[in-house]
């Protein structure tokens, strides 16, 4: 079913949360605080999220402060509505992975693996038909989450979309990729090589590895790029279409921080309010 490209509108900002480690929330890795998270980079020889965006897009930015207007921080459901594919971009952590989803909300016991574990690092094609993406399709409706299952031989953890099944740690990053909605991108699934269109392209990247595993107030190592990879299911904070010939400045609406600007200019305005009538 094809979807129409949407404009960007909150579904449940109220029960976003940004729980990331302090160097990420405050941008260290790349002294740009300008309140949107930004990942670890250049940190370990292997591709990082901007080089995916790179790879998938074209573009040539040169770190992952780089993405920041494409960063969607209320990504911790998704939603279904019908066969929709899920291409595998790259690999880059010592852990084996398995990707998958789980639909009994609020408590991942419901699990389903559609990734599995793979050792190789780095890319893993360039969605061509030479080198199409490892891929698989999902016919799923309504709202489900993601699951990240470690294999080892770091560590055996498994971690989810929904920042409170994680005791409160967000180890995913989410961003919007509307260049691709009616774009098409070849995957291997099964063996066989299809063409698949995106109508809700997002690329997702996970941190692998638990809060304080390599230093104190690092969750994992901050990089979010131990697997990533590009999906065609939109989050269900996302509710209506936008084109994509749009400045991407728009796609800020998706990540909550106009409600965050909103709620400090209240804040302000009360304290101003408490001053006068003082």
């Amino acid at each position: 079913m094809r979807i129409t490209i949407a404009a960007l509108a909150l579904l449940h900002f109220s029960g976003q949360a940004t729980p990331f480690s302090s160097n990420v929330i405050n941008d260290v890795y790349h002294n740009q605080a300008n309140g949107v998270p930004t990942a670890r980079d250049h940190n370990d020889g292997v591709p990082d999220l901007y080089d995916a965006v790179n790879l998938l897009l074209g573009t040539n930015y040169q770190s992952n402060a780089d993405l920041d207007n494409r960063f969607v921080a209320n990504d911790q459901l998704f939603v279904g509505e019908g066969s929709q594919s899920v291409a595998l971009v790259g690999l880059t952590a010592g852990n084996h992975n398995t990707l998958g989803i789980y639909t009994d909300i609020g408590v991942g016991n419901d699990k389903t693996a559609i990734l599995p574990s793979d050792p190789h690092y780095g890319f893993k094609g360039d969605g061509s038909t030479s080198q199409p993406f490892s891929g698989v399709t999902l016919d799923i409706n309504g709202e489900f989450g993601w699951y990240l299952e470690q294999g080892g031989p770091l560590t055996y953890s498994t971690f989810y979309s929904e920042n409170q099944l994680n005791g409160g740690w967000d180890h995913t990053m989410t961003f919007a990729m509307p260049e691709l909605n009616g774009q098409s991108r070849y995957l291997d699934i099964g063996g066989n090589i299809v063409e698949h269109i995106f109508t809700n392209a997002y690329l997702i990247g996970w941190e692998d590895l638990p809060f304080g595993f390599f230093e104190p107030g690092m969750l994992g190592d901050d990089d979010y790029d131990d697997m990533m990879y590009l999906v065609d299911f939109k989050p269900a904070s996302i509710t209506t279409p936008v084109e994509a010939s749009e400045p991407l400045s728009a796609w800020l609406l998706a990540s909550g921080l106009l409600g965050c600007c909103l709620q400090r200019r209240k804040r302000r305005l009360s304290a101003m309010v408490g001053l006068q009538s003082k």
